[in-house]
């Protein structure tokens, strides 16, 4: 078979062969071109001719191609089951034919109705059949929307009446299990990613009848019931989506569907007896469909059930778990009234409203967070949120692996959202359902296209959402915000918030189709095939959508006037101005509901829209729809478009609310003509007059708004006069002024005020005649438009003055009695005096002068002709005007007195004399009356008066300056006198004689005064000095001094302090260059706030700069700082004052105090004066740069380190006060949460005094007792500070108490005795004998006063005491086991060891706790290393500690020297137990060393050693002590042979060097300078910088020659290099050669006042110490108790030289220098 032809083969070559005959023709055509023409032609006239003849001739081979197609299997009715064209098909294709295949051309043809095509013999009758899978395949292709099988399916259920339908997806291995057997398996990580292998859905509806079954077989078959959704009997089969074999189970029968090649089958059979009607639908195998996100499902079955008719809950499992479930509760209807003006019907008499209710109904939605784990499809669509971890600074802060997998493992979709918990979320809405009559007469032949019969009643509901219930699902979200809220979405009840509507409409179940508004419409709509739209395309079936659509416009109507009168109803009318309006949050849900009633176009069918439109205005017979205004909720009839000239007056009158003026997206942009919102009328201004009076305010507006539109469009009309006259007769309003009447109607006004340039003599606040306007009322309009608008004329100022003279006016707008209107009126006369008419004038002054019209200072009016100017009143005693401004010649033109003649006053003022200024005034008026003879007598007259208290002619007195009272001449004595009116200068008295200014030859005398702050050198006037430009030989004669005094100089900084920047840098370069204060003086200024600061909190770029002249608080110089910090220590300048004035000005504040950095006093002292302030200021600076808090509390530490290192320095009285302040920072470890994962731990830090704090020397109790107490930072140098400043170790705060123990009777213990005590003796040898106890270990366990035993098992009990320990009071001691503890009994100690087992997997732990047990007895105050050391050396073999520098031969030496290790009897049994770890017995091969120690140290390391031989106490051995400092000195050698000098100092013992920063070689690399040596000393440097600088070398070298010759050195046995990046170094020992740093010698010393003895004496006796220091080196190798005896013996050795040395050097130096 293998090798046959197959059946395309035979095809190919059949269309070979047709090929070939074509290209035949095709060579004829071209070799004959007219006879082919001519016969194509005649062919194309007369097709018979050919047509007819080729069918006979072909006919037998077409009969016989139909033959052989029959016998393939190609039959009428397709192709014929089990024929070979059926397996060819099956085997190819499977159950799809490609449209264009060979085999559907043979499929076709085969099946043709052509009855030639086989012989009679073989024709008959058949029926067409239907290719029933493709035809599936097909309907199923025209439901392109998500979750089509649950619409269908939960549709289904609900026509059947069900309450409950339950959704279940199920695994293979879940599926497979009995029912009765299944149970909950647990959770999967990712449910998008699990294997689905069956869909259940279920209800509790009807069970299936006869006819159901019937049905469910028979495609397009639908539901006959008129009430029931199902329409065209397709839905079902949306299951072959999903499945190819589906299983319904309902009663007691069970019907399987599959197919069998291309023809649907079903298969019946009995079930158990079930209440549920099951679908089963095994997932199919070529292509399964994915597992629906659980929350979008729940998202699309919340919004299912708003219209069902029976379901109440739907609920949604996984392998039997809940993932969600749905429930709906429907609440007690109400039925409306039906408004009358609204039409029931569309007029065409199809559809009735008949009743409208209202129902309550909430939809409650529960989520588990295992639905929540697989997240949803639309999850892009919601804002993601990243929380990035910040890693902190603190390494006890950052998290471990296990947290970072923790934390991983917590986010959604790995672990099962485990940190998500089930989430609820509830929505309530209204549910508005219509009962509809319906006459099927009206819609004939819609039974026939549908198969049912039309419902003759029906319900239409609707469902829109009011703005508080929209923003309830706007505010809901998914448990952990990354899906969103479960009713917002595509799919669900509500669009997401940028969407446009997304309401639908519904046929039982959500359809594509919009609305095109915010309301979701449900009724017996008929839909086309898929569901996805409604027709309304065919005939009677469109009518009746448009029907529906005509009803669902009436109930949306309905709904949306029904929602704006309840709104409405809620509007205040008058709400309070005091605090938010109530009627805002009204306003907004107006506004959100006409929003949603707003139409858009609506998808997929716009017209569907356009119809709900016009049903939803055209139902309203009274064209006007209830809108948002000002005034509430009105018709849009009575709403007008806000306009700015009618909008402060038109008060009655509602208009638009302003947020829908020129809204696009508002209800009123669809308004149809006779409904929209109009502009103002006249008539509604009538009216608005009419009914009300109004405010000022309001009747400016209106009049404003009236002659405008009578401009504009009255003023060339007819009827302008009548409206003129309807405006005036109706206007009224009230006036709020106290004079004028109440209320004041327009048609008594007559005149207004014309306020146009020139003729404004009237205020807004004055009195006006009865029959004239208010200003206000026309201030602002044209003059002649008012005239012409109103018919007013001028009001002029004769008028006005006529009515103000008359009787009866208000006192406070009398002119006879109100003085500062008299004084108002008569300003605003002499303002209009020039200009008025002559006529005019002579009127005024008529009306006036009878009248008592002047005020007068005698506190009452007077007519004009009786009172008198201010400067003719000499002595006080006239009746003068009281004015503070007036005009003259308005004054005089009503009869005013000017002055009174010089002869009635002259003998009075030369007897009493008067005031100066009233003189000057009275002259000064009078001067051009008088003549030559008066003028001469008045300059003669001894009438004016000094400051001195005498009287002279004018001609002796100078005008009143203060250079004048500087000179001491007599100055006129000159006090304003304001009682006289307008200020009157001297000025005027200088034409009498008054002298202007001194002679020179007076200006001379004052500046040869001894104390003139007079000086010839201009630069000193920086200080306020006065200088005079003066030749350098005049300035004899004249006595000008150079420059000041230093005291002069300091008073003239104390007048004149703080300076700006500018001139402060001025001052100070100025007193640097000319060096004239004594030290004394500068001891002043050091104190003197003169200071300004140029930086605060911020480190400027190189380019910044402070404006100049700007005035900023100053301090004293010897607290500021002149060089900018490096980036470590930047925080400074927020905590310290730093300037930078330059390299001139900074050496003058150095000679006062200042310095370049703070050093550790002034770190302490800002530390002491506010300790959290200083804390405060670092984490305010380093957060402008985005720095932590905890980088904050770094920076702190770093400077609290820095004291720590150099605290020995501070003055006593500083430590003392260090010791009583919270500088000290600590941490405190906060018990960890119990919902934190395992070292979550948070730290505490805080400031506290030293002795609240404990050094945690134990890391078992500082983890027990962490939350009670605070601890020192783990650094060494933190430790012995905190201790000399009071604090405590953590371990001699700690009692451990040995209870429980279980001895072991008989066990052998004597081998570990000795171990212990050979181990101690090692680890002893590397310990400070300062720190150890009075108990002596070794000793005590040698004479039995110490053993070691054996016991199964003990606990230790542990108890804090500490007055300062947190929340410790009643809490219990805490037990623990522990394999090892020292019992103390009578004195006796006893360390008891938990014996091991066989295999030991605890022996690290063991020696770990006889090492915890030991340090505590060994130290008073021990370390945390000395555990860990102890530990290795208990735990390591002895070749392992030789190798690590341990002489382990001689120590073992002495071992075997001395005496047995006593042990008492009832610990000796036989030795059983081996050495522990098996260590070996035998020695090692090397000699034995003895190691490195001062002689005089012998006796005490021998009995520390234990040596056999008895050491008798001898006396104490000074020849001994003076050998020793003698080698010291004379092991100093020269290290100069090589060029390069790197670190070659190697360990010379078993002990650990420590970390001393001070003398460390290893921080060095030299090379030698180019100048080889200084005054016999070589000289280096570091590889990486430049050669010293000269002086300072010189300087150096100078001051170590003084010092080298009272230890006796050579030169070249000192070495000086150069490291200018480490100035903390002082020096170091390398190879018995002293190199001492000049670094540290510029940055101490080199900057101190070089003629201070104090400091120079500091700068030899720090020095003296250094080379002591190095010197001792030579013999002790580490910094410990020997090296510091050894320093003090040799410094001692040459003290009496030092001390002769500072006297020679620095002679005035005091004690205090050198503590």
């Amino acid at each position: 078979m293998a090798n046959q032809p197959s059946f395309d083969d035979d095809v190919d070559l059949a269309l070979d062969r047709i090929s070939d005959v074509a290209a035949a023709i095709n060579d004829l055509s071209m070799a004959h071109p007219y006879t082919t023409c001519a016969s194509l032609f005649l062919v194309s006239s007369y097709p018979v001719i050919i047509c007819g003849p080729v069918r006979i001739l072909t006919w037998p081979f077409r009969t016989l191609g139909k033959i052989s197609l029959y016998l393939l299997g190609f039959r009428g009715r397709g192709v014929e089951r089990g024929s070979f064209a059926s397996r060819y098909q099956s085997k190819k294709y499977g159950g799809y034919v490609p449209e264009d295949s060979t085999f559907s051309h043979l499929q076709s043809y085969g099946a043709s109705d052509d009855e030639d095509a086989v012989p009679s013999v073989m024709s008959k009758t058949t029926k067409v059949t239907v290719n029933q899978k493709a035809l599936v395949q097909k309907v199923l292709a025209r439901y392109p929307e998500e979750f089509t099988v649950f619409r269908e399916l939960v549709q289904n259920a609900d026509d059947a009446g069900a309450d409950n339908v339950e959704i279940e997806f199920q695994t293979k291995e879940y599926a497979g299990k009995p029912s009765g057997s299944k149970a909950m398996n647990g959770t999967h990580g990712n449910l998008s990613n699990v294997k689905v292998f069956k869909w259940v859905v279920k209800n509790d509806g009807a069970v299936f009848q006869q006819k159901d079954w019937d049905r469910i077989t028979k495609i397009a078959e639908g539901n006959p019931d008129e009430q029931k959704i199902g329409t065209f009997g397709v839905g079902f089969f949306s299951v072959f989506s999903v499945t190819e074999c589906p299983v319904i189970i309902s009663g007691n029968h069970r019907k399987k569907m599959f197919y069998e090649g291309d023809q649907l089958m079903a298969e019946s059979g009995p079930s158990e007896e079930n209440k549920w009607t099951i679908i089963e639908m095994q997932v199919k195998d070529a292509q399964p469909p994915a597992m629906p996100k659980p929350f979008d499902l729940s998202r699309f079955l919340c919004t299912a059930v708003t219209f069902l008719a029976n379901v109440k809950k739907v609920a949604v499992r996984f392998n039997g778990q809940s993932l969600s479930e749905i429930a709906k509760i429907r609440g007690r209807a109400m039925e409306i009234d039906l408004p009358t003006e609204l039409i029931k019907d569309s007029g065409t008499g199809g559809m009735t409203v008949e009743s409208v209710e209202t129902i309550p109904q909430k939809v409650r939605v529960t989520l588990t967070k295992l639905a929540y784990s697989a997240g949803s499809k639309d999850a892009q669509r919601v804002r993601k949120t990243t929380v990035d971890i910040e890693e902190d600074v603190d390494p006890v802060k950052r998290p471990t692996f296990f947290q970072k997998l923790e934390n991983l493992a917590k986010k959604p979709g790995l672990n099962g959202g485990k940190n998500i918990q089930d989430d609820i979320a509830t929505v309530d809405y209204t549910v508005y359902s219509a009962k509809i009559a319906s006459n099927s007469a009206k819609f004939p032949g819609l039974e026939e296209e549908t198969k049912k019969k039309p419902p003759s009643s029906f319900r239409y509901e609707a469902v829109h959402l009011t703005k508080e219930q929209y923003d309830t699902v706007m505010q809901h979200s998914s448990g952990d915000g990354s899906v969103g809220s479960v009713f917002r979405g595509v799919q669900a009840l509500c669009s997401e918030e940028e969407e446009s509507h997304g309401s639908r409409l519904f046929i039982g179940q959500r359809t594509s189709q919009t609305s095109g508004i915010a309301v979701h419409l449900s009724s017996q709509f008929i839909p086309t095939v898929e569901r996805g739209s409604i027709d309304l395309a065919n005939g009677q079936v469109a009518k009746w959508n448009e029907e529906l659509l005509y009803v669902g416009g009436f109930l949306t109507r309905l709904v949306y006037e029904h929602a704006m009168k309840a709104i409405g109803k809620r509007w205040t009318v008058s709400p309070s101005p005091i605090s938010a309006s109530p009627n805002d949050s009204i306003r907004e849900e107006a506004l959100y509901t006409m929003k949603c009633f707003a139409f858009r176009q609506s998808t997929p069918g716009s017209k569907v829209g356009e119809l709900l439109q016009n049903a939803f205005f055209n139902c309203d017979t009274s064209h006007s729809l209830s809108i948002l205004s000002n005034l509430g909720i009105r018709d849009s009839k009575e709403v007008r478009q806000a306009h700015a000239d009618f909008q402060p007056f038109m008060k009655e009158r509602p208009i638009l609310d302003g947020a829908l003026q020129g809204a696009k997206s508002s209800i009123l942009e669809h308004l149809p003509k006779e409904y929209q919102v109009t502009l103002y009328t006249f008539r509604d201004v009538r009216e608005e007059l009419e009914n009300r009076t109004f405010t000022e305010d309001e009747m400016i507006a209106c009049i404003r708004w009236w002659v405008k539109a009578f401009k504009k469009h009255l003023m060339q009309t007819s009827f302008a006069g009548d409206r003129r006259s309807e405006i005036l007769s109706a206007a009224k309003f009230r006036s709020s002024s106290k004079t004028s009447p109440q209320e004041i109607r327009l048609s008594t006004i007559m005149k207004f005020v014309d306020t146009s340039a020139g003729h404004r003599f009237v205020e807004n606040d004055d009195p006006l005649p009865p029959d004239t306007i208010p200003i206000p009322f026309t201030s602002s309009l044209d003059s002649n438009e008012v005239m012409a608008a109103l018919g007013w004329k001028h009001l002029t100022i004769v008028e006005w003055i006529r009515y103000l003279v008359s009787p009866g006016l208000d006192h406070s707008h009398d002119i006879c009695k109100d003085s500062a209107f008299s004084e108002k009126v008569l300003t605003g006369l002499g303002k209009s005096w020039s200009s008025m008419q002559p006529t005019d004038k002579a009127t005024i002054v008529t009306h006036m002068r009878s009248v008592e019209c002047v005020p007068t200072n005698q506190g009452r009016h007077l007519r004009p002709q009786d009172a008198y100017l201010p400067e003719a009143d000499l002595f006080g005693e006239l009746p003068v005007i009281q004015l503070s401004q007036y005009y003259e010649h308005v004054l005089h033109d009503l009869g005013v007195n000017r002055h009174v003649k010089w002869c009635d006053v002259e003998q009075r003022v030369i007897s009493t004399g008067c005031s100066m200024m009233r003189l000057a005034s009275y002259l000064q008026a009078l001067r051009k009356s008088m003549d030559a003879q008066e003028f001469m007598r008045v300059k003669e007259l001894p009438i004016f008066a000094c400051e001195r208290g005498t009287r002279h002619c004018i001609q002796q007195l100078y005008s009143p300056d203060p250079i004048h009272r500087d000179l001491e001449l007599p100055v006129l004595h000159w006090e304003n006198d304001h009682t006289i009116g307008p200020t009157i200068g001297y000025t005027s008295l200088y034409a009498f004689g008054l002298q202007e200014c001194p002679s020179l030859e007076l200006i001379i005398d004052y500046a040869s005064r001894e104390d003139a702050r007079v000086f010839a050198s201009p630069e000193w006037e920086i200080f306020g000095f006065h200088t005079i430009a003066v030749p350098f030989r005049d300035r004899a004669k004249l006595k000008v001094k150079d420059r000041p005094t230093g005291a002069a100089i300091i008073q003239a900084m104390r007048e004149n302090s703080p300076p700006s920047k500018h001139i402060a840098r001025k001052w100070f370069e100025l007193l640097a260059v000319k060096g004239i204060l004594t030290a004394d003086e500068l001891v002043i200024i050091s104190e003197m706030k003169i200071v300004p600061p140029q930086y605060a909190s911020v480190i400027p770029s190189p380019d910044e700069t402070t404006p100049k002249d700007a005035v900023v608080p100053a301090v004293e110089p010897n607290k500021c700082f002149y060089s900018i910090p490096d980036q470590s220590k930047a925080h400074h300048m927020a905590i310290f004052t730093y300037v930078n004035y330059e390299q001139t000005a900074n050496r003058f504040l150095k000679m006062c105090g200042a310095k370049p950095n703070p050093d550790i006093s002034d770190i302490v002292e800002a530390m002491i004066a506010d300790p959290q302030g200083y804390l405060d200021k670092t984490e305010a600076y380093l957060a402008k740069f985005g720095l932590t808090k905890a980088q904050a509390y770094r920076r702190y530490l770093d400077d609290l380190r820095q004291v720590a290192a150099g605290y020995q320095t501070l003055t006593k009285e500083l430590r003392d006060r260090m010791r009583n302040a919270p500088i000290f920072i600590s941490l405190r470890n906060k018990r960890r949460a119990l919902d934190r994962p395992f070292g979550a731990e948070s730290q505490e830090y805080a400031l506290k005094h030293a002795h609240e704090i404990l050094i945690a020397d134990e890391l078992e109790s500082q983890q027990l007792f962490s939350e009670h107490i605070f601890v020192t930072p783990k650094e060494e140098v933190f430790e012995n500070f905190y201790r000399d400043h009071g604090s405590k170790s953590l371990s001699g705060c700690v009692n451990h108490v040995v209870k429980n123990v279980a001895a072991i009777r008989k066990s052998d213990a004597k081998d570990l005795h000795t171990f212990v005590w050979e181990r101690l003796a090692i680890f002893l040898l590397d310990q400070e004998s300062m720190r150890r106890s009075g108990f002596d270990v070794l000793k005590s366990m040698k004479e039995g006063g110490f053993t070691v035993k054996h016991c199964k098992s003990l606990e230790i009990s542990k108890s804090l005491e500490f007055e300062h320990a947190i929340d410790l009071n009643g809490s219990e001691p805490k037990s623990e086991h522990a394999l090892a503890g020292i019992e103390v009994i009578d004195g006796i100690r006893t360390l008891w060891v938990v014996q091991e087992k066989k295999k030991p997997d605890n022996s690290r732990n063991r020696w770990y706790d006889i090492a915890v047990a030991l340090c505590r007895v060994i130290f008073k105050t021990h370390k945390t290393h000395d555990t860990l050391l102890l530990m290795t050396i208990l735990d390591a073999k002895l070749d392992d500690l030789k190798s690590r520098g341990y002489d382990v031969d001689a120590i073992k030496q002495n071992i075997e020297l001395a005496d047995p290790v006593r042990v008492p009897k009832e610990s000796q049994p036989t030795p059983t137990e081996p050495t522990p770890d098996n260590q070996p017995n035998n020695t090692p091969d090397d000699p034995p060393t003895t190691p490195l120690r001062l002689p005089f140290f012998g006796n005490i390391i021998d009995n520390l050693m234990g040596n056999a031989k008895e050491v008798k106490k001898q006396p104490f051995d000074h020849r001994r002590i003076e050998d020793t400092v003698s080698r010291a000195l004379r092991s100093c050698q020269s290290d100069a042979g090589s060029q390069r000098q790197e670190n070659q100092d190697k360990s010379k013992a078993g002990k650990k060097l420590r970390d001393v920063k001070y003398c460390d070689s290893h921080r060095t690399k030299l090379v030698r300078c180019s100048n080889n040596d200084k005054q016999g000393m070589p000289v280096f440097k570091a590889t990486d910088s430049r050669d010293p600088p000269e002086a300072l070398l010189e300087t150096f070298s100078l001051l170590l020659v003084d010092l080298r010759e009272l230890f006796g050195l050579a030169p070249n046995h000192l070495h000086i290099f150069w490291q200018p990046d480490d100035t903390e170094l002082m020096g170091f020992n390398r190879n018995n050669a002293i190199y001492l740093n000049l670094a540290h010698y510029d940055g101490k010393h080199a900057n101190l006042p070089t003629d201070d003895d104090n400091s120079r004496a500091t700068t030899y006796a720090a020095w003296y110490f250094i080379i002591a220091h190095e010197i001792a080196h030579n013999e002790v190798f580490f910094h410990d108790e020997d090296h510091e005896l050894l320093v003090s013996l040799i410094a001692q050795r040459a003290l009496t030289g030092l001390r002769q040395l500072l006297l020679d050097k620095a002679p005035g130096a005091t004690n205090k220098a050198l503590e």
